[in-house]
């Protein structure tokens, strides 16, 4: 006998451990649901797919997710206390006449207290407070944080606005939770619009907070009802063309971006040509912003493709600025390509490739 467990809360790793220690099988995951290219043992009926989940859920995923080359297998339903199991699908006929002896092998493992109770909805919420957390997220108002991790454990969905590239970590389950709208570039203005439309329905007594992942200037974010959260992602290309205040230069960085329509908090990394990684002001400036400063050789700098011209004046050859931003962000997209933020300063900024996973 082969199990395929599914499940992802603490309480469905442990039984479901039980089961595959006391039967033998292996996690699957969402993607090979999706895909269904996963490569199964041999198929001599004795296999089938165990999800560990509130019945309705596993009720759905069966329903429609699980790809044609899975559908011969036998699916079986057990709570993630190990507190109640059902045949949802018997398979395939092959498949179907061992369904029932992998449901007994199952029932002797979980026990007699078996069947006493269903699975509780926590065991598909999810937690924004470690996806803030391990995606090292600035948070607007901790206290709807909580509120919203709150309605998550309760099983209630969550509505996520966002204009940057955020892909479910679970493509299979984090949908049943998080109710995710994206923005296009080109809609940036529509998703300000919705941020005022969220704060407006924030003021309705009971209403469940939305929440907005973002690297975009949210005016008055942390009072508004509504929780922002801002993923440390963008990295600053820096190229000082004369001596320029420190002091000065901070500040205008930091207006400069703002004036784009830019959260200050976005920015994880200062890049700079090595011969100013210990320049007061690029220090300044890293400072101001909570930032990390990265340093490259002239060589890596000039050896940088950023997906665009590198410069608008055909007599400049390098572009020191999108290079750098360019080379710390791992190859992403340019946001802001050279501003002249003060007098002898110009920086570019680039968001780092890649989209976050919400899970």
């Amino acid at each position: 006998m082969y199990l395929l467990c599914y499940g992802r809360s603490e309480s469905a790793k442990k039984t479901g451990q039980r089961l595959i220690d006391g039967i033998g099988g292996r996690w699957i995951d969402g993607d090979e649901f999706l895909s269904g290219g996963s490569v199964l043992p041999d198929m001599t009926g004795d296999t089938a797919i165990v999800m560990l989940l509130p019945l309705e859920a596993a009720v759905r995923i069966t329903r429609e997710m699980i790809p044609e080359s899975m559908r011969r297998l036998p699916v079986i339903c057990v709570s993630a206390e190990g507190l109640f199991a059902v045949v949802i699908r018997k398979g395939g006929a092959k498949e179907a006449v061992s369904c029932l002896g992998i449901y007994d092998e199952i029932k002797k493992i979980l026990g007699d207290k078996c069947f006493t109770k269903f699975g509780g909805s926590a065991d598909i919420g999810g937690s924004l407070s470690d996806v803030a957390k391990r995606l090292n997220m600035a948070v607007s108002n901790t206290e709807l944080l909580e509120k919203v991790d709150e309605r998550l454990k309760k099983g209630l969905p969550v509505r996520i606005f966002t204009d940057l590239k955020v892909a479910y970590g679970d493509p299979v389950l984090d949908p049943m939770i998080y109710d995710l709208r994206k923005y296009p570039a080109d809609m940036k203005e529509e998703f300000i619009k919705q941020y005022y439309r969220s704060r407006l329905e924030a003021q309705k007594e009971d209403s469940a907070p939305d929440v907005f992942i973002t690297c975009a200037k949210l005016e008055g974010i942390t009072d508004s009802g509504v929780l922002g959260l801002v993923p440390r992602i963008m990295s600053i290309g820096m190229e000082q063309r004369t001596r320029t205040d420190p002091e000065y230069a901070a500040e205008g960085i930091r207006a400069s971006l703002e004036n784009h329509m830019i959260e200050p908090l976005a920015v994880s990394t200062v890049a700079v040509p090595y011969t100013t990684r210990e320049n007061e002001t690029s220090k300044k400036v890293a400072e101001e912003l909570g930032a990390q400063i990265v340093s490259y050789e002239s060589a890596e700098l000039n050896g940088a493709r950023p997906p665009l011209k590198m410069t608008f004046a055909p007599e400049k050859i390098n572009d020191t600025a999108t290079a750098a931003a360019y080379l710390a962000s791992g190859g992403g997209d340019i946001v802001i390509r050279r501003s002249s933020a003060v007098s002898g300063m110009v920086f570019s900024l680039a968001v780092k490739k890649g989209a976050l996973l919400l899970s």
